[in-house]
């Protein structure tokens, strides 16, 4: 049978070897997540199911506690993986970068690395906030192509996310009483977000085209 004899083929056998790579790296992976977290459950004096629990469902709140918080993270992960995919793809750095750096800014929000990890280890909040901002501003001036026509959305997006760790900034050095600050905060944080996440996947669809051209099925002279 035809199919048979595809299965049989150098690139077949191929594929079949990547995919039991994938299964053996997700198999390390979540074994290697078990062990930290029963590690970090053993000095801490934790129960190690508290790190696979849902966090409202531990902290016995409502279900929709942090909704907004989890959507904008999920958004900066999204994107960045999209975007990092496109970079590596078309191997093109200023993607790549643009990608790396936005799937880090979305697992930082969603496992609050530098608001409450980092500084158990000594390390400042304001030090990663510089560290991304020096990141953020070099992709900008030094890596954007300038052909791309959405640099709008970075620069306010980029200015709504100053703003934000701003209001963050204020807040600690002059405590207001109420949640009004709290909640102007993440306004202006999910807004920024948003922003950035639709700035970056067009940038990776715009590299994207340039490293392949679409094919229209419906052209005959369209090449693949």
């Amino acid at each position: 049978m035809p199919e048979n004899n595809a299965l049989n083929t150098k690139h077949g056998g191929e594929w079949k070897i990547a995919w039991r790579l994938v299964i053996l790296a997700a198999a390390a992976i979540n074994v290697a997540m078990l062990l930290a977290a029963l590690f970090v459950a053993q000095i801490r004096g934790l129960d190690a199911w508290i790190f696979y629990r849902d966090p409202s469902a531990a902290a016995e709140v409502g279900f929709y506690t942090g909704w907004i918080s989890s959507l904008g993270a999920s958004l900066w992960i999204g994107s960045g993986a999209a975007t990092l995919f496109a970079g590596l793809l078309t191997r093109r750095w200023d993607c790549t970068f643009l990608g790396g750096l936005t799937l880090v800014l979305g697992l930082d929000d969603l496992l609050l690395i530098h608001e409450d990890v980092l500084p158990i280890v000594g390390i400042p909040e304001i030090v990663p906030m510089i560290a991304y901002a020096a990141a953020g501003l070099f992709w900008f001036f030094r890596l954007r192509r300038k052909t791309f026509d959405g640099t709008i959305v970075f620069v306010a997006a980029g200015f709504l996310l100053a703003m934000s760790a701003s209001i963050d900034q204020l807040g600690e050095l002059f405590p207001t009483p109420g949640s009004a600050a709290a909640i102007a905060e993440d306004v202006v944080k999910e807004l920024g977000i948003f922003l950035w996440a639709a700035g970056a996947v067009g940038y990776a669809a715009m590299v994207t085209r340039l490293g392949r051209p679409w094919v229209d099925p419906a052209d005959p002279n369209s090449a693949d």
